[in-house]
């Protein structure tokens, strides 16, 4: 299956209410030349991370003492590395060494992810952008200060259990600090990161017409569009790329509810702050007609799932948590009775496969199970992506 078999056919939108999408080149010659208000040529809900504040977190960071609230509050920084900022003659943080490793351009924008071969025998690469998750630590390069930057503008609930808050996120030393530069990139050359990102996908693109596999690039493993501007750049970058399909799950509802390019899907998130639900839910209050994302709560489904003797999980050959194949019409119409949709719409991932790929203008919706890939989530013809919490 082609990309091109997958978007819908639309005449192309325009961007979002008030911001006109434009082309790459009209973009970067705009970005040289334009004079902002804000600090960072990007804008970007933002703050400065003043040196008292900026002591006081490194010294609870190395000490281990930080806050319960801290991490929605103050930007992940590796223990690791707040150790080697240490001064211990100056009894200080260098701050000016954080700075320095922030203003280092990322040699690489795309992060590689799987390779997919589908059932029908595509074969899809896929590729990751992303920052850090809920806030974020950057340099305003314009002033020399490090600023805090509310990455994540619409979350809510869904700050509790966020994915990009645990795992390889904070586990190793070079996450936050490659999310970081990445930040920086973006808010300070924000004309530079579109040139490099789109040079990369179009190499990205053409290694993939030799090897006879199709590019699909998720926008934000971590993080959210926190602005007009950088949702407008990200669609420009769609639009250089038309035989690329984009995708990404969002919190903030403007982006949800206003117009974008055919091969960029968007997927409206639950768990976001309540001002952000309201409004999509005031458009939509069902969800029929908004390409969504669902986290069904282990009540409806645990019960389901293959166990052995001794009650713990039995996985698949690819990791996945498995339905109890006899049960799976009793999950449809628990999930049916739940969100209000037919059971005759609910497709379990490998039905979605075989069956619902061949449709892609019927609207499913789709069970995934923890350790089954998210493709759903860049499909026009699915709806719902009912996503089994881990």
């Amino acid at each position: 299956m082609k990309i091109t078999d997958l978007l819908l056919e639309s005449e192309m939108p325009g961007a979002l209410p008030g911001v006109q999408i434009m082309s790459p080149e009209e973009f970067v010659a705009q970005a040289g030349e334009q004079e902002v208000d804000e600090a960072t040529k990007l804008p970007a809900p933002s703050r400065e991370f003043g040196d008292e504040e900026f002591q006081d977190y490194m010294g609870r960071i190395a000490g281990q003492e930080k806050g319960k609230t801290d991490k929605y509050k103050l930007p992940y920084v590796h223990r690791s590395s707040v150790v080697k900022y240490y001064d211990a003659s100056g009894k200080r943080y260098r701050e000016e060494d954080i700075k320095q490793a922030l203003s280092i351009r990322p040699d690489k924008i795309l992060k590689k992810n799987e390779k997919m071969k589908h059932s029908d025998g595509a074969e899809e690469q896929f590729f990751n952008v992303g920052f850090a998750a809920l806030v974020g630590i950057a340099l305003d390069e314009s002033t020399g200060k490090l600023i805090i930057v509310n990455t994540c503008p619409g979350a809510g609930s869904c700050k509790v259990d966020c994915f990009a808050m645990k795992g390889g996120f904070v586990q190793f030393e070079a996450a936050w600090l490659s999310r970081a530069r990445m930040l920086t990139y973006l808010l300070n050359d924000p004309s530079g990161f579109f040139n490099q990102l789109d040079n990369e996908i179009k190499k990205e693109v053409a290694k993939g017409q030799k090897a006879g596999y199709n590019v699909t690039i998720r926008w934000h493993d971590s993080g959210d569009f926190f602005s007009p501007e950088y949702i407008q750049l990200a669609y420009n970058l769609a639009q250089s790329n038309p035989n690329v399909l984009f995708y990404a799950y969002t919190k903030v509802a403007d982006v949800v509810l206003g117009q974008k390019p055919n091969n960029f899907m968007i997927n409206w998130s639950e768990g976001a702050h309540t001002s952000q639900e309201k409004k999509v839910k005031a458009a939509d209050p069902s969800l029929a007609q908004t390409k969504n994302s669902r986290i069904v709560p282990t009540n409806l489904f645990y019960d389901l799932l293959v166990k052995d003797e001794k009650k713990n999980l039995v996985k698949g050959p690819q990791g996945q948590w498995q339905v109890i194949p006899d049960k799976i019409p009793e999950l449809k119409q628990r999930l049916a009775g739940e969100y209000g949709i037919s059971a005759n719409s609910i497709l379990t991932y490998n039905e979605w496969e075989t069956k619902g790929r061949k449709n892609p203008q019927m609207k499913y919706n789709v069970i995934i199970t923890p350790g089954e890939p998210d493709l759903t989530a860049r499909d026009p013809g699915v709806l719902s992506t009912l996503l089994l919490k881990h």
